[in-house]
């Protein structure tokens, strides 16, 4: 095996995290735009925080990345913990690159840095990691891997205790208003290129449906206030939070069809 090493992003390896997330797709009109989202939302980060990227690297070839933030720094989070770091994802998509350590080597490092009092909580004490399993279908299930890693599950999350105990999340309140009547609105995380990417997707997909429904898109980290309003739900029509995934074809758009159609 090569030499494996793991870096912090900073403006100097930037697009490192591209590498990774979207090899193969660098080129590619739509996945450009959901990248520079991303590339601005990580710069603002790298400003505020230092850093909320690790990138892995084998003979100096990045094949692996970790990203992460306080929950402080989420704006649509009602009452974030102090403390806390949000482990958003771990993600290795080179098959010959897998089994080798690499995955696993970015999460020793950032639970090592959470023990130091790190620059990305400003010197401030670190109690606990929180991690919310995000499977791609590309390798094992990640809650097996953050169980391996020394996660536990609790609370709906998985939690590594760094210097203190675990207290659960406050969730947003449920609360429409007219407004969203007779519309859909469709939220994206700039955290991750392909949220935009699918958004968009699905806002071309319901305009499909109805070309006469207003869609907009919203970016989180922009309009946290809608955002929570919404509670976080991904995707709201006409008032009803839709639970199908665009994936799931024939229930999405059966879901879609009966929140447009609920109030005719």
């Amino acid at each position: 095996m090569g030499a494996l090493t793991v870096k912090d992003i900073d403006e100097s390896n930037i697009d490192d995290a591209f590498r990774v997330c979207s090899h193969g797709k660098l080129d590619k009109p739509l996945q450009m735009e959901g990248m520079e989202l991303r590339r601005r939302w990580l710069r603002k980060m790298i400003r505020d925080y230092g850093t909320c990227v690790k990138v892995a690297y084998i003979d100096e070839k990045p094949v692996a990345q970790l990203q992460f933030y306080p929950e402080e720094a989420v704006p649509f989070v009602p009452r974030q913990r102090e403390g806390v770091i949000l482990l958003q994802c771990v993600y290795n998509p080179f098959e010959e690159a897998r089994g080798k350590g690499a995955s696993t080597s970015l999460v020793k490092s950032l639970i090592e840095e959470c023990k130091t009092s790190p620059k990305f909580l400003k010197g401030r004490e670190c109690l606990f990691m929180t991690a919310e399993p995000f499977n791609t279908g590309e390798d094992i299930p990640m809650e097996r891997f953050y169980t391996m890693n020394g996660f536990e599950k609790m609370g709906g999350e998985m939690v590594y205790k760094i210097k203190g105990a675990y207290a659960p999340p406050t969730k947003p309140a449920w609360s429409p208003e007219n407004k969203d009547r007779g519309t859909a609105t469709i939220l994206f995380n700039p955290t991750c290129e392909y949220s935009y990417t699918f958004a968009t997707r699905v806002r071309d997909t319901i305009e499909n449906l109805y070309s006469a429904l207003p869609v907009e898109l919203i970016n989180q980290w922009e309009k946290p206030e809608t955002s929570m309003r919404l509670a976080n739900h991904w995707l709201v029509v006409n008032g009803t939070p839709i639970k199908s995934g665009l994936k799931e074809s024939e229930a999405f758009t059966q879901e879609i069809r009966q929140a447009v159609e609920k109030s005719r």
